[in-house]
């Protein structure tokens, strides 16, 4: 691109003009006598081409071009050749170098205003581009997996869920879940679509590590990728769980069965008449309680309460309830009726809206769910219980406890209409968010969220214990860096060096230990596209042009080719000196 013609030798501009005019007057004045001849003007006409040719050659036109200098050009993986070739044809002579994961780009020393073309750059090597102004211009699609999520540890009976998104699906290929064994476990056809969101699930048979597979197939059978889910099954440990009514219900009785059949300690107290309860206890539950205190429901994980009796509970009941909440961390779930969302925010920590929706649809394949009229009310305190991305209860934190609610209600038709995995998953959703957390010396958050052999694994530690030391399979120590605002919190880095799970340890326990995954370079590639892809948009932003402040991009003056005037000065100088031996 140019913004029209400047002369280098501006300074001699007007003497050549002059000195040019006087140059053809000459010629006029020497070539008058044959002015009634048509070869007068012709040769008139070359010879001020050749004169303007020769002016031209003297100042130098040059045009404003974008300057090349500062700026490059990162090709990463997935580069369209197509957008390479338009950047060059613009900017004649840039610079251009092949990205390399884990290298330093030597092209940053000349360069700070650059073309990122591709999938990006690692999310490690960010840093690199750093104070640069950055044009990020994509790549080509990602076609594949391009997100694959589940629980990466599971208790012992409960199921997996699998939820995944393909990108260009092709009709007749399968989704298969298969066990660490490679026997099928769910399954579901692709359609002809961009993407597909695929949602699979499996019961858990046994505790332990495994690796359960992803597989896509044709419709021949053949497997056209397969990817790892390392799952952790994890034996629960059996909650104690106090459930109290007014008056027996179906609702009551099928979610005791569901606890009890998950081996869960349950006490039930069913209100006969006033003053007069109905005890029931299952696996290994005892001692009746009439009256709450902070001393008996300390013991207990999570408390079920229906909504007549949750009213219906005296000062201190309530003060007790409470304190078990804030000390112990007591979960506190109160099962609905039509009362329920008439209760004041005095009464009740959360409150509701009327939304008139009486039904919801959720699984697959998708099934109505009745809900009471209402929804809860958007609050900072309130927070959300999802099934497949719809909310079906929500609860509050108080201090080390929660106390929580739903708007579904009748689910036990769920189970008599034959949806027990149905019922199941959303009852596990609903408990586990409520139900009181259990304390660990040392807790384990993986940052990084696919590991590479290698490649950094950062991790965090939150451990109130001082000098906690970390080793690696093999014994190497791990240095920790102290978090400055959250002193319980430090962070880690490991690098990997065997595929397949790997373990940190606590020196000196045995107990305390972190297990995790480590894919290799084939595994998982389309989804390391895409999050590299989103990593770099997140950093670089759509925008296919640079910073305006950061960037050094300047146009500089191209001199346009002295061929363009020695090529028709020559010509016209060989006619003007050919032209009278033509005429003799």
């Amino acid at each position: 691109m140019s913004d029209g013609a400047v002369f280098i030798n501006q300074n001699l501009l007007w003497p050549v003009i002059l000195v040019g005019l006087v140059l053809w007057a000459i010629f006029i004045w020497k070539e008058w006598s044959q002015r009634k001849e048509r070869r007068f003007w012709v040769k008139l006409v070359a010879a001020f081409l050749a004169i303007v040719s020769l002016a031209m050659i003297v100042v130098r036109p040059s045009t404003w071009q974008k300057s090349t200098d500062g700026k490059g050009i990162i090709l990463t993986k997935g580069y369209r050749p197509a957008q390479l070739d338009s950047l060059k044809s613009i900017y004649k002579r840039i610079q251009t170098e092949e990205y390399t994961k884990g290298s330093p780009l030597s092209i940053l020393k000349d360069a700070d205003s650059l073309f990122l073309l591709g999938h990006g750059v690692e999310s490690f090597d960010l840093w690199q581009l750093q104070d640069k102004s950055i044009a990020f211009m994509g790549g080509e699609m990602v076609a594949g997996w391009t997100a694959i999520s589940h629980e990466n540890k599971i208790p012992f009976g409960e199921i997996l869920h699998l939820n995944a998104r393909h990108s260009n699906p092709k009709t007749g290929h399968w989704a298969i879940l298969v066990d660490n064994g490679g026997n099928p476990l769910d399954s579901v056809p692709f359609e002809e679509a961009e993407e597909q969101i695929v949602q699979l699930n499996a019961n858990t048979k046994a505790s332990g590590q495994f690796v359960y597979h992803l597989l896509e197939k044709n419709d021949s059978g053949e497997i056209i990728s397969n990817e790892p889910l390392p799952i952790q099954v994890v034996e629960g440990e059996p909650l104690k769980i106090l459930m109290v009514n007014t008056f027996p219900t179906f609702e009551t009785k099928y979610l005791k069965n569901f606890l009890t059949d998950k081996g869960h300690q349950v006490m039930a107290r069913t209100q006969l008449t006033k003053g007069k309860y109905k005890f029931e206890y299952f696996n290994g539950a005892s001692a009746p309680i009439y009256g709450f205190t902070e001393e008996n429901l300390k013991e207990y994980d999570l408390l079920v309460i229906d909504t007549g009796s949750y009213t219906a509970l005296g000062r201190r009941s309530k003060e007790a309830m409470g304190e078990a909440m804030k000390t112990y961390g007591l979960g506190v779930f109160i099962q609905p009726n039509e009362s329920l969302f008439r209760l004041s925010e005095r009464k009740l920590p959360f409150q509701f809206n009327r939304d008139f929706i009486t039904e919801i649809t959720l699984g697959l394949p998708a099934q109505s769910v009745q809900k009471y009229p209402f929804e809860f009310k958007n609050d900072v305190r309130t927070q959300k219980i999802m099934v497949d991305s719809v909310q079906v209860a929500a609860y509050v934190p108080m201090e080390k406890g929660k106390i929580g609610a739903t708007v579904l209600q009748n689910t036990y038709q769920w189970i008599l209409d034959g949806s027990e995995a149905l019922y199941a998953n959303i009852w596990t959703q609903i408990l586990k968010n409520i139900t009181k957390g259990q304390e660990e010396v040392i807790a384990w958050n993986a940052v990084t969220k696919t590991p590479r052999i290698n490649q950094p694994f950062e991790f965090e530690v939150r451990t109130s214990i001082n000098g906690t030391e970390l080793t690696t399979d093999e014994g190497a120590h791990i240095p920790l860096i102290q978090n400055s605002l959250v002193p319980s919190k430090w962070r880690g880095v490991q690098y990997p060096r065997k595929s397949g799970w790997n373990t940190i340890k606590v020196s000196n326990d045995t107990v305390s230990k972190f297990s995790y995954f480590v894919f290799d370079k084939n595994q998982r590639k389309s989804i390391a596209l895409s999050e590299r892809l989103k990593a770099n948009y997140w950093e670089f932003g759509a925008q296919k042009r640079f910073n305006s402040i950061a960037s050094s991009s300047h146009k500089e003056l191209e001199p346009i080719s002295l061929i363009w005037f020695y090529l028709p000065l020559l010509l016209c100088l060989g006619w003007l000196w050919l032209e009278p031996k033509l005429d003799n």
